[in-house]
């Protein structure tokens, strides 16, 4: 099965007050970690999604504006066909888990594999070309993120462990962070 990472990149950062897409953690920008992650997981293109020509990969752009990741996802979907999505601000996204992720994708019938650390990960997971019916009801109906319009039959899980998946969205996550990259 040919799979494209996509990394969500559209976001404002509010909570950040700063791009986190690019903040230096351990020498590099943040996206660069999961840009890794996702090429070692097996993804055969990387694309950022959101309108980011700066951050030197190919990027698909929003359609429209306020499409929030869900609008993001099935944009990709009709462009790519199956993704392998993770949010750039995850550097410690663990290309194992994808590759896990993508391996459990090939034997369930659910269109939709996600990462589970205790809680859904909806934006860290497969979302095979079968999901772009059920995700494009739920944008129509209203919903900008892929957990609003997911149910429990929509979706298989792999189990991660919390440090794999963490969001940086805050300074104090960012600092947190520092000391994991050698900072």
């Amino acid at each position: 099965m040919k799979i494209t990472g996509a990394v969500l990149c559209g976001g404002v950062s509010s909570r950040m007050g700063r791009d986190k897409a690019s903040l230096n953690v351990g020498g590099r920008p943040m996206i660069r970690w999961v840009v890794d992650a996702l090429k070692d997981a097996g993804s055969e293109t990387v694309v950022a999604l959101g309108d980011r020509p700066d951050l030197g990969l190919p990027y698909l752009p929003d359609k429209e504006e306020q499409a929030g990741p869900l609008g993001a996802i099935i944009g990709a979907i009709e462009h790519y066909g199956t993704l392998m999505v993770c949010p750039c601000d995850v550097p410690t996204i663990s290309p194992n888990l994808l590759r896990e992720i993508a391996t459990r994708s090939q034997v369930v019938r659910q269109p939709v594999v996600l990462a589970h650390s205790g809680r859904l990960e909806p934006l860290i997971g497969i979302y095979k070309e079968e999901a772009l019916d059920i995700l494009k009801d739920g944008y129509e109906s209203g919903a900008r993120g892929p957990k609003l319009v997911l149910s429990a039959t929509d979706y298989a899980t792999v189990t991660a462990s919390p440090d794999q998946v963490t969001n940086i969205n805050t300074q104090e996550d960012f600092e947190c962070l520092l000391p994991k990259f050698g900072r």
